[in-house]
């Protein structure tokens, strides 16, 4: 008999961790890019080719995650599958543009094949994945693109919105799915690695992983939604005001997070920062759109400033994080951030989209650092508890 050892939630080591936030942050990306695409089908922001061909290989990504440990014929039969479902995606699209009833009726039934097919396979790869709890994560995630899709036809925002929260949520719990059930294959002796033991390895529980997370997903929700502020004012994508309130809600998790590891004294200057940041970028949007050269200078001499009091801030209350670091990263997502508010003005979009793609990069860069730095800070504070 196959013995498991499955994560245990008041001891996730450093290795688990990272093993459920890359796969959360697979399908999150995945979606990002699933949203850009259906943009540039419904309202040509963007070459929708270019933006197919980046859906199309975001999501053969999971495939390069799967050969470690399933082999390079697992994943690579299982990416074929993963490409029967974008395909079939983007025809759909095309049917419904085209109001080809016949065509959608036949992708809709390829989609929902290729969902019990990719289910199916799923379950032979790994035991430790079930088809029927895959097939409903699965189904439930399509038929949630489907609804972002008919809300942007509609021009539907509000409703977007929401779905775009309900798709959060979901896609975590896919990334959970997915990283227990690796880990399970692992330690049961079926892959490559012995099952490890939790005895003297540092670790945290699983509420202290989800507030990672929660700190560490703020990371790409910032990038995102700084994006849609920018397609709002620019593109008149939408009620401004109303993706302005959602971009202010970004920081209100994290900062809520972090209240709870560093307290509120502390994190209250940092509240303070962050919504100065966006009143910033906010403000550089209307000069760039009013063309104020004196006021766009002026604006990124405070961006900077900023950056570089969150950087020191950051560095101040925790002794794994260094201000250097902080200052580049947040020196090089602020050049990026600059850079694509300028694309949108210029209506340079296939440089907009390289720069976004730019931004999602660092953005899982930083978020890993901050991850790090926080896993460590959290295992001394117990450390020092139990001394």
């Amino acid at each position: 008999m196959i013995e498991t050892y499955s994560f245990n939630p008041q001891c996730i080591t450093y290795s688990q961790m990272n093993m459920i936030f890359n796969a959360r942050i697979y399908y999150r990306r995945l979606t990002t890019w699933t949203r850009a695409y259906l943009l540039s089908r419904y309202y040509n922001i963007g070459t929708a080719e270019d933006l197919f061909n980046r859906l199309y290989s975001e999501s053969l990504e999971i495939g390069d995650m799967m050969q470690i440990i399933f082999g390079r014929r697992s994943s690579e039969e299982y990416s074929q599958l993963l490409s029967q479902f974008a395909i079939p995606l983007r025809e759909l699209i095309t049917a419904q543009l085209a109001g080809d009833m016949e065509g959608i009726s036949q992708n809709l039934e390829q989609i929902y094949a290729n969902i019990q097919e990719r289910a199916s396979y799923l379950e032979a790869m790994n035991p430790y994945w079930n088809q029927i709890e895959y097939e409903n994560l699965l189904t439930t995630y399509t038929q949630y693109i489907f609804e972002e899709a008919n809300a942007l036809s509609r021009g539907d925002y509000s409703r977007d919105i929401q779905i775009y929260n309900q798709l959060n949520a979901h896609t975590n719990l896919m990334g959970d799915v997915f990283a227990e059930g690796v880990y399970d294959y692992i330690t049961s002796g079926a892959g490559a690695s012995a099952a490890p033991g939790t005895e003297g390895v540092q670790c945290i529980n699983y509420d202290q992983m989800n507030a990672i997370y929660g700190i560490r997903i703020f990371w790409f929700e910032l990038v995102i939604w700084i994006r849609n502020y920018m397609l709002s004012r620019y593109m008149g994508l939408g009620d401004t005001d109303e993706v302005y309130n959602r971009l202010l809600q970004v920081p209100v998790d994290y900062v809520n997070i972090l209240r709870q590891i560093f307290g509120e004294i502390v994190v209250g200057e940092y509240v303070t920062l962050f919504y100065r940041y966006i009143d910033l970028i906010d403000a550089l949007v209307t000069a760039q759109i009013e063309g104020n050269v004196e006021e766009i200078g002026l604006i990124t001499q405070q961006l900077y400033q900023n950056a570089d009091e969150r950087a020191a801030f950051l560095a101040s209350i925790n002794p794994y994080w260094s201000e250097d670091e902080w200052r580049n990263r947040l020196y090089t997502n602020l050049r990026s951030t600059l850079d694509q508010s300028t694309s949108f003005l210029m209506g340079d979009y296939s440089r907009n989209i390289n720069i976004f793609s730019s931004l999602l990069d660092q953005a899982e860069s930083t978020s890993n650092y901050f991850a790090e730095g926080l896993f460590d800070y959290l295992n001394q504070q117990q450390s020092l508890r139990f001394r």
